[in-house]
């Protein structure tokens, strides 16, 4: 089976390399994750952040965007397209039952909140819907530190860490911003879909360190 690394900088530092072998029944779900490890025309994992470090897993925000200028389409297959991932997704079998899983993010686990916004429209006031946060784009992906059931319904399972469980141990044990569920304003704005609530909450769990791919590739090629 192919295999991706990861090289990781922690805080600007290099802390070291994670190694992931994929899985080859998942054919849509492992080629878009091997492309983009791959980095094909600049759309590639480099410089992308673990922005969530979770009880039993940690998160990479992924890509913004799949293509690398505003006027090219995407080199990756599919494009922006997750509909082959997402039928894998309804397919699969395997659970988030150990840790050193890695999977994309495919499903969200709640229904992002739908806001009412006046806008002005040829002179009149128009009443549009917004929903808050972007919808996963089949970029982002979690690898877990511990069973993570919540994550059976949302990801879709690719591949295992081979190489850097150490390093996934210190990921995990960095410092976080912890969540406020408990606050009442906030629980109140998220229900509302106050884009500050929603802002709020994607800074749950980020950790005070930055973590960020310095390189990804294919193991096997010349830059391994």
């Amino acid at each position: 089976a192919p295999s991706v690394f990861f090289d990781v900088t922690i805080d600007g530092e290099p802390a070291g390399r994670i190694t992931i072998e994929l899985f080859g029944d998942v054919e849509a779900g492992a080629s878009r994750f091997a492309q983009l490890a791959a980095g094909q025309q600049g759309v590639d994992y480099r410089l992308s952040k673990f922005n969530g470090v979770l009880p039993t897993y940690i998160r990479n925000a992924g890509l913004n965007k799949l293509s690398y200028s505003a006027t090219e389409a995407s080199p990756i297959d599919d494009l922006d397209s997750i509909d082959e991932l997402e039928a894998e997704l309804d397919k699969q079998q395997r659970r988030h039952d150990v840790a050193g899983l890695v999977s994309l993010i495919v499903r969200e686990k709640d229904a992002r909140p739908i806001k009412e916004r006046l806008v002005a429209r040829d002179g009149k006031l128009i009443t549009v819907l917004e929903q808050a946060g972007e919808a996963p784009n089949g970029t982002q992906f979690a690898i877990t530190t511990a069973p993570s059931p919540d994550l059976d319904a949302t990801n879709l399972i690719i591949g295992r860490v081979v190489e850097g469980n150490e390093l996934l141990g210190r990921i995990a044990a960095l410092p976080v911003n912890k969540p406020r569920n408990d606050n009442p304003y906030f629980v109140a704005g998220k229900a509302m879909g106050d884009k500050r609530a929603v802002t709020a909450e994607r800074a749950f769990y980020r950790p005070f360190l930055k973590v960020v791919v310095s390189k990804s590739g294919l193991l096997g090629a010349a830059d391994s």
